[in-house]
Formats: structure tokens, C-alpha cells, sequence
């Protein structure tokens, strides 16, 4: 492509040009005031990295550390079940993105499938768990799949693998679904040719997609804790488990931290085996857009779609029946039986713990949100806009490396030096938060349109013109609703003093034959704050996770 230029004394000049790629490069600061945006981020990730390394030092104290853990049978057996939820990972992403791609054939249909297919991704893996452990209850009087299908022993070995399957796959498959879909409609029909066959591009969006996935798969920890039972927790365990009966059963510190050095390498390359992956994407050649499905097969889609609807919100309608249920009833008899109806579960929790743990949850989701929010936005400013691109790029692995690290790695040493006060804990999260934060902010820097010649907007000015305020939502929601819903930060770090809903939620269900009513009240109660707030935001969420590509 080329442009004429005429001047006034009659010279033609002919500028030639071209597509430009990789998009523009942040220029350097000609400041260096401009670096103190960083010092906030700066001293919350120190509260991160400084316990990383310390753990890193037992690990190294020994010699023998990670030889007894390599030769441990334990540890080995734990690491294959690991491995083993990564294959679920997998499985999952290629379900989502299989009907990701049916969804397009129906989009009525995909209007009223998205708000119940998200709502699985605003509860916590504790009242995922909780709830399919009471699907899945072998008495056939509580039971519901026992009921109907007879009396498997579905919480023991070997199933007790498909319904953790099944309630991770109901807790991650709507996050999966509606990203791939929103990276579908951006692409807009281009895909990859794989021999013969021709698959519909996803994007960038799928490297958000698939590394979320796979590291929650392989730092899974609460959801089998309270899905299975104690008498085959060696038939589950996985290496996180593992890693906090070793803490729990001794006070050496050498082994626990070598397993927990492993862990994070094993998802530290995830990480960057998945960014590296997209990098080297192959080029997409066109691929028509599918036929609008008939009305034959719309009236169809909208049956089977209706059913698949009723499947899928049956664990919550498990979890609000049973609450709604006396205690004595709810632990004696099925969801769907009439006796025993009432808000007797609901007043039991009510009396004893449900009002400290909901003040509890919010005075530490409410700060560490805010804290996450003033420092990424910043921070996230100055790598794309202010930092050289090298320096910049480093800084970039580096924060998708501790995105990714787990509890376990920082866990150790903070829980010798904290107390497990709400403020600490709040600290804690927002140190974890951060790098995530600042990741998914300046993607949104550095993929919103420029206007005219300023390539470096000051601050205010990019939040004025409002373009990034959906990535900003997105980080805000999605931080809060992490922190709401934690277990594992404040079960291996915090103290009972100060114990957030999910913890006491846990402690209740730990006599889960006899407790079911006040569990599934706990649950309900827990759950109703982020569900109401993903379903308040979800399209302003997904915009901001994918640059505006879902709106």
C-alpha cells in the first residue's frame, strides 16, 4: 500500500507502507519519578517473594530434602494423582471449547445458558464440594444419584475420582465455555487447518483460558478435602495434601518444603510453556462461518438446552432444599422429601457462627481487593507505558511465574510470623492477587486503541476516557470473589480467631453425616454475595479478561 504526497513546488514523494505488528512499543521513562508508580506493588510482593525464597532455603538446608521426597512413596503416589487432575484439565478445555463452538449454532439459546453456566464459577470449592458430596451420599435416604441408581459406593475408590471430576468440571467449565465463546465471536470464523480438519480459532484469550485451568487443576486442594472422605484420602491425596499433613504430623521443615519447591516448579512451567505456546501459534487461515441451524434444530437445541439447564443448577437446588430443612431432618432423609421443612438449619448457623464469619469475610475481601486494585493500576501502568520494552517483558514472566505460585510455597514461613489476624490475612491475598491483577491490566493498556498522536496517555487520562474501566471491573470482581470464597490461605496461614466463612464452613462439615442441614445453610448463605456479583458484572468481566472482545 502506498500514498502520494504532493507539494507545493510540484515534488512528489510516494510513501510506502505496511501492517505494523507486535504494536507499539512503551517508550522510556524521561523520568525517574516515573519508577515510584512501582514501589506500592513493589512492598506488596516483598510479603510474596521474601517467604518464597525462605521456603526455597529449607528446601536447599538439607541435601537429602528432595531425594526423600523423589523416593517417598507418599509423595510419588500424590504427584501422580496431580498429574492426573492436569488430565482433567485438559479433558475440561476440550469440552468447553467443543461447546463453545456448538453455541454458536444457537445464540438464543447461548443468552440464557451463560448466566447458569457462570454460576458455578461465583461459589467456592468448598460448597462445590460440599454439594456433590451430598449428590453423591451413599445413603439412599440422603443421596440423590444413590436413590435413583442404586447403592454404588460412589465416595469410595475409584468413583470418588468421577465426582471430583464431575465437581470440578461444574465449578470451571462456564469460566471456559463463555471465555473460548467470546474469543470465537472476535476471530469471527478464522481457524487452524490440522491436516483435514479445520478448527475455529480461540485467540489470546486461550492462553488466559488454559493456564487458569490447568493450575487450578493442579493446586486443587479444598475440594478434595471436603468431597471425600477421611478413610480414602490416600486413594486422593495430591501433592498441596500432602504438603499439609506432612506440616500438621512433624515439625520438620526440609521435606515439606522440598515438595512445595516442586509443586511451584510444576506450575511455574506450566506458565511459561503456555505463554511460549502462543507465542509460536501457526498462522489461521479463513474458515467459513457454520450454517444457521434450521428452526427444526433451534425448537431441539432449546430442549435439550432446558435440560442441560436443569442438570446444571441441580447442585444448587440440592444445597437450598437441604438448607431448607430442620437439622435433624436434612441429616436424616433426602433434599426432595417434604418433613422436616423449615429455617431451622438456617437459625442453627445463625446462632452459632454465620454472623462473625460473613464480618469475618468481608473485612478481609473488601481490603485486599482495594489494596490489589490501588497497586496493580499503577504498576501495570508503568510496564507498559513508562519501562523499557526489555525490562518491562522480564517483569512480565516474572509476575505470571508468582501468579501461579502456590499457597504452599509462602505458606510455611508466614504462618510462623503471623498471627492470623484479619489484617495479615488481608495482606496475604492481596501479595497473592497482584500479580494477576497487573497482568490482565496491562493487557488492557496495551490492546485499547490509541487516539491521535499520544501513545503514552497520562494516568488520569486513560481512566477519564473509560476504555480500560472494564478490566478494571474484571480484576475488582474477580479479586473479591477469590478472597471471598478462599479456604486454603486462611486454613494454612490464618488462625481460628479470625476465620473467614469458607474455614468455618469446613469445620462444619467435617461431620458431614450429621450436619448436612447446617452445611448446606453455611453454603447457601456463603455463596449468595459473589454469585449475586458475577451475575451483576459477568459481561463487563468477560470484556475485561478478553479486551473488550465480549461486551
Amino acid at each position: 500500500m502506498s500514498t502520494e504526497i504532493r507539494t507545493a513546488g510540484g515534488l512528489r514523494l510516494e510513501v510506502a507502507g505496511r501492517e505494523l505488528t507486535g504494536g507499539l512499543r512503551p517508550a522510556t521513562a524521561r523520568g525517574g519519578w516515573s519508577y515510584l508508580l512501582g514501589l506500592p506493588a513493589l512492598a506488596l510482593l516483598v510479603l510474596l517473594v521474601v517467604p518464597m525464597a525462605w521456603t526455597l532455603v529449607w528446601a536447599l538446608w538439607g541435601l537429602g530434602n528432595f531425594g526423600d521426597v523423589l523416593t517417598d512413596p507418599d509423595a510419588l503416589r500424590a504427584a501422580g494423582h496431580s498429574v492426573l487432575w492436569v488430565g482433567i484439565g485438559v479433558v475440561l478445555l476440550a469440552a468447553g471449547y467443543v461447546i463453545a463452538v456448538l453455541s454458536r449454532l444457537v445464540s438464543g439459546l447461548w443468552r440464557f445458558l451463560l448466566y447458569l453456566m457462570v454460576l458455578p464459577f461465583g461459589v467456592s470449592a468448598m460448597v462445590s464440594g460440599a454439594a456433590f458430596r451430598m449428590i453423591f451420599d451413599p445413603n439412599p435416604e440422603r443421596g440423590t444419584v444413590t436413590a435413583l441408581f442404586g447403592e454404588a459406593t460412589w465416595l469410595g475408590p475409584g468413583l470418588i475420582w468421577w465426582v471430583l471430576g464431575i465437581a470440578f468440571a461444574w465449578s470451571w467449565l462456564g469460566f471456559v465455555v463463555v471465555l473460548f465463546r467470546a474469543g470465537l465471536d472476535a476471530n469471527n470464523g478464522l481457524g487452524y487447518r490440522v491436516g483435514r480438519l479445520r478448527l475455529l480459532r480461540v485467540g489470546p484469550v486461550a492462553s488466559v483460558v488454559v493456564l487458569t485451568v490447568l493450575v487450578a487443576a493442579i493446586r486443587v486442594f479444598d475440594l478434595v478435602l471436603i468431597a471425600s472422605p477421611d478413610s480414602i484420602s490416600a486413594d486422593v491425596d495430591v501433592v498441596g495434601l500432602l504438603w499439609w499433613r506432612m506440616t500438621t504430623g512433624s515439625t520438620e521443615t526440609g521435606a515439606p518444603a522440598a515438595l512445595a519447591v516442586l509443586l511451584f516448579a510444576a506450575v511455574a512451567s506450566l506458565s511459561l510453556f503456555g505463554t511460549r505456546g502462543i507465542r509460536r501459534a501457526p498462522v489461521p487461515d479463513p474458515v467459513p462461518l457454520a450454517e444457521p441451524a434450521s428452526e427444526r434444530t433451534r425448537w431441539w437445541s432449546w430442549v435439550i438446552g432446558l435440560l442441560i439447564g436443569l442438570v446444571w443448577t441441580l447442585p444448587l437446588v440440592v444445597l437450598v432444599a437441604t438448607a431448607l430443612h430442620d437439622p435433624a431432618a436434612a441429616g436424616a432423609s433426602g433434599w426432595w422429601r417434604l418433613d422436616g421443612l423449615g429455617l431451622g438449619s438456617f437459625a442453627a448457623v445463625a446462632d452459632t457462627w454465620l454472623w462473625p464469619a460473613l464480618a469475618a469475610s468481608v473485612s478481609i475481601a473488601v481490603p485486599a481487593t482495594l489494596l490489589v486494585v490501588a497497586c496493580a493500576v499503577p504498576a501495570a501502568y508503568l510496564l507498559t507505558w513508562r519501562l523499557p520494552s526489555r525490562v518491562s517483558g522480564v517483569l512480565t514472566v516474572l509476575l505470571g511465574v508468582l501468579a501461579v505460585a502456590p499457597v504452599q510455597m509462602y505458606a510455611g514461613p508466614l504462618s510462623e510470623v503471623f498471627a492470623g489476624s484479619r489484617v495479615s490475612l488481608a495482606l496475604v491475598h492481596a501479595a497473592a492477587g497482584l500479580p494477576f491483577a497487573t497482568l490482565v491490566l496491562r493487557a488492557a493498556f496495551a490492546a485499547a486503541p490509541r487516539v491521535g498522536s499520544d501513545a503514552r496517555p497520562a494516568l488520569d487520562a486513560m481512566w477519564r476516557r473509560g476504555r480500560y474501566r472494564p478490566a478494571l471491573v474484571a480484576v475488582t470482581v474477580l479479586e473479591f470473589v477469590l478472597v471471598w470464597n478462599d479456604f486454603i490461605v486462611s486454613f494454612l496461614i490464618g488462625g481460628p480467631a479470625d476465620s473467614p466463612l469458607a474455614l468455618l464452613l469446613w469445620g462444619e462439615a467435617r461431620q458431614f453425616a450429621t450436619s448436612a442441614g447446617t452445611v448446606a445453610a453455611g453454603a447457601v448463605v456463603s455463596a449468595l454475595v459473589p454469585v449475586a456479583i458475577l451475575l451483576a458484572t459477568w459481561r463487563t468481566v468477560v470484556a475485561g479478561l478478553t479486551g473488550g472482545m465480549a461486551r
